[in-house]
Formats: structure tokens, C-alpha cells, sequence
């Protein structure tokens, strides 16, 4: 409890042993006849010990009572030998005191206290250091502080302990000396005479002035005043971070619903397709239909050296058969005309009237077996034209921050690198962006770079039994050009001589060459598809959120755009 300031008044009691009731109203005296001392600020608080908070103490001045020969000689010099003293008040009455005393000695402080610890009804103790000073008294640890006791006196008092200064504390000691006799011997007692009895008690009161709220060293309260900032502003922040990435989450999401984004072309995230999708998803049969060359009366001079099923400008097989309810016969890319006669998966050839084939909605085909475990497993995008089959307003996934983020990154690298092709940077058909590959410009079976054509399909891990290309040996003397490709195709292996049966259970029919090619092409799709998950490059999202270490995964719980 530190003090802000005494005040002191001059009161008027009656003596209890002249009234036959219990009186605890004291009467203050006004100043034009009385002593008022206000407003006394510069105070020093040596111990809050025994201090109440939220109760300023007062009492009755009186001067503590030393003991000593020693401390009675040298108190005369700065005591009044009339100053208000514990046997000038009441004694049968336990009125509230405060104790006033000149610190000029160890041992008689000492003393002081002692005695004023003996009465249980004094409130405080108030002292000052000799001389004519009104500045503001020394702080506890100066040495005119010191009893040479350690500071035990603090732990023994049972009350406050505050200081004046030498000026203030001269003043109040010659009042006491005044007012410690009679009513008619006080100051204006003629006048006091007239207005109460003549037994009544004149006295001095202190009441001494208490900041209760500041327990707290200012130190302390600065460092909770910057730390209340702090946490305002961290707060704020965290709350502005949240919300600002809640819209950017709603909108990417808005977009991915309107069709206008598609996560997994742009390799934000991996997607997969959903057995209820895929069970919407057509499957026909791969019918015959008019021959081109019943379609085209004139073949190309280009052609003639060529053997027929051969297209005349890539080189590769073409099937003199149509698609009925099914993906058209051809889809142009870069002006080239390409067919589309196998499964692009297993690289199987459709059987006319007997091949049940799934239609995609960007109306290619594949056999259901491969097309499935695909979209099931690995990707939502057709092999071919890399087009997402998921319906318009389809979003499968959560949408998060990282995702976010990320859409962002690519829509900035996407921006910078068309303005670099713009301002004469990276030519436009060497820059190839992300976006790009999002608007589909890689074409929809592949793109023709420097006359070769580049598929979708999987790369081949065995080869192909020898029978599947038994049929076109046998058409032409002349070997049919072989389609140009990025992935090279195996050699067919030699003959391996079958030995013969032992028992009765080999005594089977060897298979025929179509259902050897059709087994070998479904065992292919099987094993290229059924242990092929999706690639940790592109749905890498999870995995870089739980390599990050744990305090940067906490802050960016508070701070969403924290990487």
C-alpha cells in the first residue's frame, strides 16, 4: 500500500468517564480556530507490512515511549517534552492511534517500534529525519534508513511504516506539543471553551492516504501493459489471417464448383474418381462401321506405298471400323488426324460387335477393366486428353490452405511467364506453364513435337506375346512402317519350345492367338495399374504438411499463411 499523502486535523472527543455511553464520533474542528495540515504529497513508504488493502489507516498522533536513559537524553533534543504521549489520551478507550516518532538514532527507532507495537490499536507509524529539509525523504535502502538489524524491523512491525519530510515532520511535532493538555491550554481554547465542556479531549488526527492499486512496481506494470499489446496484436492478426484465408478457401472452392479450376490438372491435388461417378459413366459395345476407303473414293498419293490399316501420315495402324454409341473415330490434334483403334491403357485392339468399352464424357473409350482401376486408383483425368471426368460442381476434397497456396503459386508463375513471353522473353513454344497443360494444349491423344507422336498410355513392363503381330506379317510382303512413339516398345520374344504333356491335365487346347493377346493385354493393364498409386510429386500435399517440423505447424495454426 503506498501512500500518496497525509492529511492532519485536529478533533474533539469527550472523556469517556464523564459520559455514561459508548461515543466513536469525534467532532473535526475547523481551521480558522484549529490546526489542518493537507496535502502533504512528499512521502516516502518504508514497509507496507500490515497494510489492509482498500483501508487508509488513521488514528489519534501520539509519540511511542522509550525505555532507555541513553534514548530519553537524546530525544529531549527533538522531542517537545508537552508532545501528545500515550498518557495524554484515554485509557480505558481502545481508539485507533498512529504512532509519530523522529528518526535519529538505531536504537531508539528501535525502541520506538517496540513500544509502538505493544499497542494493538496503532494503525501506523509515521517518522522523519531531523533537520529543515522538504524534499522528498530517501528511499528504503538508503543507509539512513538502516537499524543495523538486516531489516528485521519490517518483519516485526505489525503496521505500515511511512516517512515525511524534515520540514513536515518539524511542524507536526511542535503541534503535538500544543495539543496535549486540556481544552484551555490548547490553541483557541478560550474560544474551544465556549463550545464544549472543558473535560472534552482536543487532539491531533492523522489520516494517511493509500494507492491501492499500485502493488505493482512500475516496471512490472509496463512489462503487462506491453505484453497486453502484444497479445492484442497477435490476435488481431491471427483473426485477420483466419478470415482472410476462409475467403480465399470459399472462393477456390467457388471456382473448382464452376469448373473454372481443375485442382488436379493444375497439380494442386491428386484426385480419383468415386464408384457412384464411374457407375454413371456409359459402357457400350465397339461396333463396325463404313470403311474409310468406302468413305474416300481417292486415296492419298501419299498412301500408295503404304499397306492398308496404315495411316498414310504418322505411320500407325488404323482401324477400318467405326464406333457406334460410342467416342468418334478420330480427334484432331494440331491439324493431325489420329484414330483411335486400341485401349490407349493396355494398348489392346477393340474387337468389332464383342469389346464392351466405357465412354468417358470427353467420349473416349477404353476397356472398363483398365479404365476403372485407373480412375479409381489414380487420377480423375482421361489418359488421353487429360480432361477431367468428374461432373460439373464436383469437388471430392477438402479444400485447405496449403491447396491454396499453392493454386496461387502456379497462377503467379503462370502470369510471369506469359508476361516474359510477352515482353520478348522464353518463346511461347518453349515456355510450356502449367496452365497451359490445364487448357488441355498437350492435344487429346498427344502432341506432334519434330514428327513424333507422344501417347498417355503407361510404360510397357513385358512384351507383347509374338501372335500379336502375327496378322499384319501375313497381309504384306512388305513390312508396315512402325508408329513413332515416346516409349519404346520391347522386341516380341522367340519361340520357347513347349514341352510335352506329362498327364492328362496338360492335355488341354493350346489357347488361340486372340485369347492369348487378350489375356496378355488385360494382364498388363493389371499389373501397370493395380500396384501404381498416385505419384508423391503431385498429391505431395499431405506429406509436406506433416514434414514440417511441429512449432511451424502450431504457428501456422494461429498464422494460416505462415510457411
Amino acid at each position: 500500500m503506498t501512500a500518496r499523502g497525509i492529511g492532519v486535523f485536529t478533533i474533539e472527543f469527550p472523556d469517556p468517564s464523564k459520559i455514561d455511553y459508548v461515543n466513536n464520533q469525534f467532532n473535526t474542528l475547523n481551521e480558522s480556530i484549529s490546526f489542518q495540515y493537507r496535502g502533504v504529497t512528499n512521502i516516502q513508504t518504508l514497509s507496507t507490512k500490515g497494510a489492509a488493502s482498500g483501508s487508509d489507516p488513521y488514528g489519534i498522533l501520539y509519540v511511542p515511549d522509550v525505555f532507555t536513559e541513553a534514548c530519553k537524553r537524546n530525544e529531549s533534543q527533538y522531542v517537545p517534552a508537552n508532545a501528545s504521549r500515550i498518557a495524554n489520551l484515554p485509557s480505558d478507550r481502545n481508539y485507533a492511534l498512529i504512532a509519530f516518532a523522529p528518526w535519529y538514532s538505531a536504537q531508539c527507532t528501535i525502541e520506538y517500534f517496540t513500544a509502538a507495537r505493544t499497542l494493538s490499536a496503532t494503525k501506523a507509524f509515521l517518522t522523519y529525519l531531523p533537520g529543515n529539509s522538504n524534499a522528498q525523504p530517501p528511499v528504503l535502502n538508503n543507509p539512513a534508513w538502516d537499524l543495523q538489524d538486516g531489516g528485521s524491523w519490517q518483519q516485526g512491525n505489525t503496521f505500515p511504516t511511512y516517512a515525511l519530510s524534515s520540514m513536515s515532520g518539524n511542524n507536526i511535532m511542535d503541534q503535538l506539543n500544543q495539543y496535549s493538555g486540556n481544552i484551555s491550554t490548547v490553541p483557541n481554547g478560550d474560544d474551544l471553551s465556549k463550545i464544549f465542556d472543558s473535560t472534552s479531549y482536543v487532539r491531533l488526527w492523522a489520516t494517511v492516504s493509500t494507492d491501492s492499486s499500485g502493488t505493482l512496481p512500475s516496471l512490472w506494470v509496463f512489462l503487462v501493459i506491453v505484453l497486453a499489446i502484444l497479445i492484442a496484436a497477435i490476435g488481431t492478426t491471427s483473426l485477420c489471417m483466419h478470415i482472410i484465408q476462409r475467403r480465399r478457401r470459399n472462393a477456390l472452392r467457388q471456382r473448382v464448383l464452376n469448373g473454372e479450376v481443375d485442382l488436379e490438372a493444375l497439380g494442386v491435388k491428386r484426385l480419383t474418381v468415386s464408384q457412384a461417378i464411374l457407375d454413371k459413366m456409359p459402357i457400350v459395345t465397339y461396333t463396325t462401321g463404313p470403311s474409310e476407303s468406302e468413305k474416300s473414293p481417292k486415296a492419298p498419293a501419299a498412301a500408295a506405298n503404304l499397306a492398308p490399316g496404315v495411316d498414310a501420315e504418322t505411320g500407325s495402324k488404323t482401324s477400318p471400323l467405326v464406333r457406334r454409341l460410342s467416342a468418334p473415330t478420330s480427334s484432331t490434334t494440331n491439324g493431325a488426324t489420329f484414330s483411335q483403334p486400341t485401349c490407349p491403357i493396355c494398348i489392346d485392339d477393340f474387337e468389332p460387335n464383342e469389346t464392351q468399352v466405357r465412354e468417358l464424357p470427353c467420349r473416349h473409350i477404353f476397356h472398363p477393366d483398365c479404365i476403372d482401376t485407373f480412375l479409381l486408383r489414380n487420377s480423375s483425368l482421361c489418359p488421353m486428353c487429360k480432361q477431367s471426368v468428374l461432373p460439373a460442381g464436383a469437388c471430392p476434397v477438402r479444400i485447405t490452405n496449403m491447396m491454396v497456396r499453392r493454386e496461387r503459386h502456379i497462377a503467379r508463375m503462370s502470369a510471369r511467364s506469359a508476361w516474359s513471353a510477352a515482353n520478348g522473353g522464353a518463346p511461347p513454344s518453349v515456355s510450356v506453364t502449367v496452365s497451359d497443360r490445364a487448357r488441355g494444349a498437350f492435344g487429346s491423344v498427344g502432341r506432334a513435337i519434330a514428327g513424333r507422336r507422344i501417347f498417355s498410355a503407361p510404360e510397357r513392363r513385358q512384351s507383347p506375346p509374338a501372335d500379336i503381330e502375327m496378322g499384319t506379317a501375313q497381309q504384306s510382303a512388305a513390312p508396315p512402317p512402325q508408329p513413332v512413339s515416346s516409349v519404346p516398345l520391347a522386341p516380341p520374344p522367340a519361340p520357347v519350345p513347349v514341352p510335352a504333356p506329362t498327364n492328362s491335365q496338360d492335355c488341354e487346347p493350346p489357347p488361340t492367338p486372340t485369347q492369348n493377346r487378350r489375356e496378355w493385354a488385360r494382364q498388363r493393364a493389371l499389373d501397370l495399374l493395380g500396384s501404381r498409386h498416385a505419384p508423391p510429386e503431385v498429391d505431395s500435399i499431405e506429406q509436406e504438411e506433416s514434414a514440417r517440423p511441429k512449432w511451424k505447424r502450431a504457428l501456422n495454426k494461429v498464422f494460416p499463411g505462415f510457411r
